[in-house]
């Protein structure tokens, strides 16, 4: 392939860097393209069940998780070349927060019939023990439908926050750079989060 070469020149013994063929520049762009997608898929094959459990959690069902990921994995991978290498996880996970919001926020100018387990068919399953803490209610019961009630209970930033730090396990300073707000809010939102879902659970033993 042509790629760039130097010539020597015997009139002068000097050197020149011949120019890519058109053909060669579409060659190495579709070979980049190539080894971008191998890598991107790789990346997400790593973490894959830790973006589906945030996502399922987040949107509450999976119909909303499917399509929140679908939209996700579009936007990561149309802007993977501005990804620096370091903490995929963390990157791809800011996305899915941020998509979340904008599911939100659209639904709500756009109200449809939620397909979401009700509260009332799905209380007398895999109800968590109320005695626990309510991080350890998320993590050990993470497709509990008692549980995805209570977090569907709480106001987003305060779900967002809780997941992120007691099912996925970033630490303070972590979900801070996620979510892009102090760290003081984390830890207030995680404090007030695990106090209504410890309530919103309790309420459903009644």
């Amino acid at each position: 392939m042509g790629l760039p070469t130097t010539q020597n020149h015997s009139m002068n013994n000097s050197s020149a860097i011949l120019p890519l063929r058109g053909a060669d520049v579409w060659l190495l762009k579709r070979r980049t393209t190539i080894d971008q997608q191998a890598e991107f898929e790789r990346l997400v094959a790593l973490e894959w069940p830790r973006f589906w459990r945030f996502a399922y959690r987040l949107t509450g069902n999976r119909d909303n998780a499917e399509d929140l990921l679908s939209e996700t994995l579009l936007d990561a991978y149309s802007c993977f070349g501005r990804y620096r290498g370091d903490g995929f996880h963390r990157w791809f996970f800011k996305m899915l927060a941020n998509n979340h919001v904008d599911m939100v926020r659209k639904a709500k100018r756009r109200p449809v019939e939620s397909l979401d387990t009700t509260f009332s068919e799905s209380a007398g399953r895999e109800l968590a023990d109320p005695t626990m803490g309510p991080e350890r209610h998320v993590v050990e019961a993470v497709y509990s439908e008692p549980v995805q009630a209570a977090l569907d209970s709480l106001s987003l930033d305060y779900r967002t926050v809780v997941l992120l730090c007691d099912v996925e396990g970033y630490d303070y300073a972590e979900a801070a750079g996620i979510l892009g707000i102090p760290i003081g809010t984390v830890r207030s939102r995680l404090s007030r989060g695990r106090e209504r879902l410890r309530q919103a659970l309790q309420e459903a033993q009644r």
